[in-house]
């Protein structure tokens, strides 16, 4: 589905976009959800593929998700392996539940998820190997847990949200200069929001009876190289470090908010120039980000000049439609850029649903507000 191609044509754009929910709250609600055994509500206002792809493998683990409703308790024995799509979160997070198992689980996703690495993670958890497909479960986990936070926060979110499942307190220690500690810091929060007190110590989980999933904020990134209001943004404590794209200065330290610098970088370009630092660790994402970020701008006539983590970006350069589809890379932020850029001159982007893993409407409210796009 990735190859498929959509054309896009130059559009005048009126109104406001309604952001989705944020899959960085939803994935951890739903994971501390499945550790509580009562019900519990999760309400989002859409679901995307990578959120999509957390129910169906919480579900065959035993975990019921039925009308926005959680059903958490004890992890059972899969009858096949876990397909976390395209989401490194899912991927991160189950292997550090299933870990807690007494079986072994098989974990896989797409092509982008088997070239990713989880080693650090994998690594303190004792297991075998450190890209999907693996197995997780059926090994003793240490009572020392070091795990590296340099390269991603998932890592040490993982562990603090499998800590319930485990047989008693874990020592977790951090190495390496933190990365996405927003991210590290929100999965804390609401780990003690349903009753943790220390880190690496067990807790009976408790949810709230319902849960609202706030907006994605970085998601704003998307609106605001497009022109458009935004009729839910989110608070600044939601925002996780997304809420930088409102600062005065036009330098943008990316270390607490890389998923920003596609659509950072284009909006630049077109404006008063700047300089990106701080998002190195935004190459492992499901592309290249960089490097890839480059390429697309180059299609569309912007220059940017990088460097080892990030990009120095000269202001008011020229809108050019490019000459062939533009490439995604199986990397939604890079298709959903593309496509808002496409709306100022036309082109044709491969990848036509690689929005729908994180904001299944995007496209179709885009239209509403006066896009031309074609599938």
């Amino acid at each position: 589905m990735n190859g498929d191609v959509i054309t896009v044509f130059a559009s005048e754009l009126k109104g406001a976009l309604q952001l989705p929910c944020s899959k960085s709250h939803a994935l951890r609600w739903l994971v501390l959800a499945a550790n509580d055994p009562s019900p519990t509500r999760v309400i989002m206002s859409e679901i995307g593929e990578d959120v999509n792809s957390m129910i169906q493998c919480l579900n065959k683990l035993g975990i019921r998700y039925d009308s926005e409703t959680v059903y958490g308790g004890d992890l059972v024995e899969p009858s096949s392996a876990l397909d976390v799509g395209n989401s490194g979160t899912t991927l991160r997070f189950l292997i550090a539940q299933c870990a807690t198992c007494e079986f072994k689980v098989l974990l896989d996703g797409d092509d982008s998820i088997r070239s990713r690495s989880s080693r650090s993670l994998c690594e303190s958890l004792s297991l075998l190997g450190d890209k999907a497909p693996l197995y997780s479960g059926s090994t003793a986990i240490r009572q020392n847990l070091e795990i590296d936070v340099s390269d991603s926060s998932q890592f040490l979110s993982a562990l603090l949200l499998a800590t319930p499942r485990m047989n008693g307190p874990r020592n977790i220690s951090k190495i390496g200069s933190a990365v996405s500690r927003r991210h590290s810091d929100l999965t804390w929060r609401l780990c003690q929001e349903t009753g943790a007190i220390q880190q690496g110590h067990p807790w009976a989980v408790k949810c709230p009876s319902e849960v609202l999933i706030p907006a994605d904020a970085s998601m704003m990134a998307f609106a605001i190289l497009a022109g458009l209001d935004v009729s839910n943004p989110p608070t600044k404590e939601e925002s996780i470090g997304h809420e930088i794209l409102f600062q005065n200065s036009n330098v943008y330290d990316l270390r607490d908010a890389n998923d920003l610098i596609s659509p950072l970088a284009a909006h630049l370009c077109m404006t008063s120039g700047g300089e990106i630092t701080g998002a190195a660790h935004a190459t492992l994402k499901e592309s290249n980000r960089l490097s890839r970020t480059v390429e697309l701008l180059q299609c569309f006539g912007l220059e940017v000049e990088q460097n080892q983590d990030g990009f120095k970006i000269q202001g008011n350069q020229k809108l050019y439609q490019p000459k062939n589809p533009v490439q995604t890379h199986g990397d939604h932020r890079l298709q959903m850029t593309a496509i808002v850029l496409a709306l100022k001159v036309g082109a044709e982007i491969e990848g036509a649903e690689l929005h729908r893993v994180a904001w299944p409407s995007f496209v179709d409210q885009l239209s509403a507000l006066g896009a031309k796009i074609q599938p």
